[in-house]
């Protein structure tokens, strides 16, 4: 008789533990694992690739924020000056003008209404029947100067109103919304002048 040695129960088992393995290599064929190294390379790159995003998103927005603050000054700025070129433009003549100064001009127009448009920082108001500088309805608000500049014919500038000079009038407005200025300049000439 063969003495058992015990090879077989161990071959018995060796053979199961290879169909397992085989089994699982079937099952994971062609997949890899992947290295610490790998691992923080890929970390990197997404961190990379999250900052430019990040940057260029930045960018975008605050491009957006900047044309919505200069759109907002410019509204501002507009409508005071498109209200006071067209009241001023009416004028009644060159004596109805009552107060004229770099920052406050009052006149009666050819309805007889005494109009007096002056600077109070920050704001321009618009007063109907007082010429007390600062009094009346706000007309624009955010605006960081306002003048009047008082020119001849022959384009010389003179410090307030002359009724005997005067042929043009010379609006410079600048509006200011979270540090995006904008400047409108124009010049009105009035008809019974």
């Amino acid at each position: 008789m063969m003495q058992d040695t015990g090879y077989r129960i161990k071959d018995k088992e060796k053979t199961k533990l290879d169909i397992v393995h085989r089994a699982s290599c079937i099952m994971h064929r062609g997949k890899r694992g992947v290295t610490l190294i790998e691992l923080v390379i890929t970390m990197v790159l997404m961190g990379i690739v999250a900052l430019v995003v990040a940057n260029a998103l930045s960018t975008g927005i605050k491009g957006n924020l900047t044309t919505d603050n200069r759109k907002e000054a410019l509204d501002q700025a507009r409508v005071a000056m498109e209200r006071m070129r067209r009241e001023i433009r009416n004028l009644n003549n060159s004596a109805s003008v009552t107060t004229s100064s770099a920052t406050q001009f009052c006149f009666t127009d050819t309805e007889s209404t005494l109009i007096d448009y002056s600077y109070s920082n920050p704001n321009v108001t618009r007063d109907t029947g007082n010429c007390a500088a600062g009094g009346g309805a706000t007309l624009s608000t955010n605006i960081t100067s306002l003048s009047f500049v008082y020119l001849r014919a022959d384009g010389t500038t003179d410090a307030a109103f002359s009724a005997a000079n005067t042929k043009l009038i010379r609006i410079t407005l600048t509006s200011t919304i979270s540090s995006e200025a904008v400047q409108l300049q124009s010049e009105v000439w009035p008809r019974n002048l």
